[in-house]
């Protein structure tokens, strides 16, 4: 079987790093992110005069993020307890000493933003009723905690307005699907009542949906919107009168942006077909584009994390693609240059040689195009047939781009042996790519989205270079559902399966899911148990003939471990073929260095017998 060159082990790209979450220091001359190399994500500092380089966490679990404090010489810190997903706030020094924010075991609290001045910082958490989250504004030197929005819903706290007098809160309608709503919070009268600043009908004017709202100095607010549209563009709001116009759209979803400080320059991130697109703009006092400003290139890739350094010259972004690791580089307006700043390592990977994806789109069962992301290995010639997994994405909001450091390395070490071929697919229910797309699978249209799976396998066995009777599927999270569902439609299609934590009986998922989640999923899903019962793969699993490998975590809350031992337990007393593994201390994915080492050898000995050799 050719192969790239001499191809590391399956643990080497275990073992490749990332860096991500970059934030600014108060005075711009150093970037605090996350990072991997040391077995699980932690926080670090970056100088970037000099190049020095600082841990600022050990906390032998996950550091989910690393935000500097406005003003003030330290960072926040969000941490959980083995992947329980109770969220915790902690505020870290340069120094690398740590103070407890809110720190509540078993609760979650989930930030939301520093005031300009640090002294405050927003944030949701259900320490109220585990079933719904208020937004609370915490007294950083106090230590003074004040609830100041309360209700049963899944409140997410904001920003504070440019003179700290006001908050942000977005309201998801948990009635309507792809439907939510911005409030105004004062938080100088007691008394006054908050204010919604996007009064729309949802019935009369259609769903929408408006995040990552940013106060202007000017007293506008910009935010993300596809208010009468089907891709997001960015929004102006007038606080005052409510008035609403977009002010920047593409064909494409506006997927992110950034305001500097100064709040006279904003970069936007536009999803193009699954390519991030960076462009900027000179913002006027009131909150409009203006002129646009010329940034340094980067490669064709994937973008996340963008923000200004506080003087606005500077953009510091995460970036990968194919053959480039995540990793945070910074974009030097000034001097034209896009520089890498952070370290995060491929090791004994060599990243140039890996395979480029191809974007293909395939037709499904009623003739709608679905995306994919297809990948061959290097120097195997286009006719020769070689086996294919085909990996679907969790969300189900969610969307495969064309980078698969980190989230598929045992997949991603037998395509560049040379083993195998990969088709990375976007079946509707995806987003990226408009909002009837994205709510093409929404309750009784479940089922759609798993017969777009199912009509990959179509679309390569009629391809030369994939042999039909050797096609695989492998999934997390919903793509676990999407992967059990598509060996209990039509297992004949399927040579081995892998599931990652994945939903194997909805009316169990939604009862003992965390209970936070179980009214916001019903709504995606359905509720009524007759509907439920014949989406779920459970009541299907006698179909089962495919050689099924299951992976679990035991602290997850998202997807509990019963969904798996349910699965487990069926086909095993069924006499079929299935794996089951449960990593100790984990939860909705599974983060440990010595795990993640583990599981990789696991899938590719598992793909190996039932897919590679047949």
């Amino acid at each position: 079987m050719p192969q790239i060159g001499e191809v590391p082990s399956v643990e080497d790209f275990v073992r490749v790093e990332r860096a991500d979450k970059p934030s600014f220091t108060a005075d711009g001359g150093a970037l605090a992110f996350r990072w991997n190399t040391s077995g699980s994500p932690q926080a670090y500092l970056r100088d970037l005069t000099d190049g020095s380089l600082q841990q600022l966490t050990d906390t032998g679990g996950v550091v989910y993020n690393v935000r500097w404090r406005p003003q003030h010489d330290d960072a926040l810190v969000v941490t959980d307890d083995g992947g329980d997903e109770a969220y915790q706030l902690r505020l870290v020094n340069a120094d690398g000493e740590s103070r407890e924010l809110v720190v509540e075991p078993g609760v979650i609290c989930d930030p939301g933003a520093f005031s300009r001045d640090g002294q405050r910082l927003s944030y949701s958490s259900n320490r109220r009723d585990r079933r719904f989250f208020d937004v609370w504004v915490h007294d950083i030197e106090s230590g003074d905690d004040h609830c100041v929005f309360e209700g049963d819903g899944m409140h997410s706290a904001g920003r504070f307005t440019s003179d700290g007098r006001a908050l942000l809160v977005a309201v998801p309608n948990l009635e309507v699907p792809g439907d939510s709503n911005l409030w105004l919070v004062d938080l100088d009268a007691v008394e006054a009542e908050p204010r919604m600043l996007t009064v729309h009908d949802p019935e009369v004017d259609g769903p929408a949906e408006w995040i990552a709202a940013v106060p202007q100095p000017g007293g506008a607010i910009l935010a993300l919107s596809d208010e009468g549209r089907e891709f997001r563009g960015l929004q102006r709001i007038d606080p005052d009168s409510g008035e609403r116009e977009f002010v920047l759209t593409r064909d494409w979803d506006i997927e992110g942006f950034a305001v500097s400080d100064q709040g006279d320059r904003v970069a936007v991130v536009v999803n193009d077909d699954g390519i991030s697109r960076l462009e900027a703009f000179e913002l006027t006092s009131d909150g409009r584009i203006g002129e646009t400003i010329a940034l340094p290139e980067l490669p064709a890739g994937v973008i996340a994390g963008t923000t200004w350094s506080p003087d606005g010259s500077a953009l510091a972004l995460t970036f990968e693609n194919s053959a480039l690791v995540p990793n945070v580089w910074v974009l030097d307006l000034a001097a034209g240059e896009s520089r890498q700043v952070t370290l995060a390592s491929a090791g004994a990977v060599e990243t140039a040689a890996m395979a480029e994806p191809q974007l293909i789109r395939y037709p499904s069962f009623d003739g709608r195009e679905i995306p994919a992301f297809y990948y061959r290995p290097a120097g195997v010639p286009d006719d020769e047939r070689l086996p294919c997994l085909v990996l679907v994405h969790g969300g189900p909001e969610g969307q495969s781009r064309p980078a698969l450091w980190g989230r598929y390395a045992a997949p991603q070490y037998l395509l560049a042996r040379g083993d195998l071929a990969l088709l990375v697919p976007n079946v509707r229910g995806s987003t990226g790519y408009g909002r009837e797309y994205s709510h093409a699978d929404d309750v009784e249209l479940r089922m759609d989205s798993v017969r777009d799976l199912n009509a990959a396998t179509d679309w390569l066995a009629a391809s030369a270079g994939v042999d039909r009777s050797r096609i695989g599927v492998m999934g997390g999270s919903y793509g676990g559902f999407m992967t059990l569902a598509a060996i209990t439609e039509e297992p004949e299609r399927w040579a081995a399966a892998v599931d990652l934590f994945g939903i194997a009986n909805f009316e169990t998922f939604l009862k003992f899911t965390g209970p936070w989640r179980r009214r916001h999923r019903a709504r995606e899903y359905g509720a009524d148990p007759v509907f439920l019962r014949t989406i779920s793969p459970i009541h299907k699993a006698d179909r089962i003939r495919t050689p099924l490998l299951v992976i679990q975590g035991d602290h997850d809350v998202r997807v509990p471990p019963e969904e798996s031992e349910q699965m487990v337990e069926t086909v095993r007393r069924n006499e079929g073929v299935v794996e089951y593994v449960v990593y100790e201390r984990e939860g909705h994915g599974i983060q440990k260095l010595p795990h993640r080492l583990d599981m990789g050898e696991r899938i590719v000995a598992f793909l190996e017998e039932h897919l590679i050799r047949g």
